[in-house]
């Protein structure tokens, strides 16, 4: 193996690391705020989206059904983690936003980890910044393009 392919294979397996130990940290915080991961996943993702969508996106973005999206936000409402409200222009339409409840419930877990990114990205230049950003954009664009092949067979 050249010390390329074994360079290639300690990322791939780093990557791989990383999402478990993500996963199993996203996990305590899921148990310690009373939430299943789905719920706190879709919390993730609405937070991604600036704190508000429709739920036709976030289903979208969580590759879930409406009916599942609904048990979802109808249990993260009843926690007070959402809030569901009608779109003024257009009464048929609503969007679901996080409250200030589940920032104030998830954010103590979340600020310390924020503080250990800001001193490892000060380790880097913008140069290095700007390469690990287009890595991490094109390896979750081809996944998305697995997934949505996976999805038509």
């Amino acid at each position: 193996m050249s010390a390329r392919d074994e360079l290639i294979a300690a990322i791939n397996l780093e990557v791989r690391r990383s999402q478990n130990r993500a996963d199993a940290y996203d996990e305590f915080v899921a148990e310690q705020v009373g939430l299943n991961r789905t719920d706190q996943r879709a919390l993730d993702v609405l937070d991604q989206e600036g704190g508000t969508t429709t739920p036709g996106r976030l289903a979208e973005k969580m590759g879930l059904t409406s009916g599942a999206i609904t048990t979802v936000l109808d249990r993260l409402e009843r926690a007070g983690f959402v809030r569901r409200t009608r779109d003024e222009e257009d009464r048929r339409r609503i969007h679901v936003e996080v409250t200030d409840l589940a920032r104030e419930r998830l954010w103590p877990y979340y600020e310390p980890m924020a503080e250990l990114a800001e001193h490892l990205f000060a380790r880097y230049t913008d140069e290095q910044l700007e390469l690990l950003l287009d890595f991490l954009t094109t390896a979750g664009e081809l996944n998305d393009k697995l997934v949505a092949r996976l999805k038509k067979e």
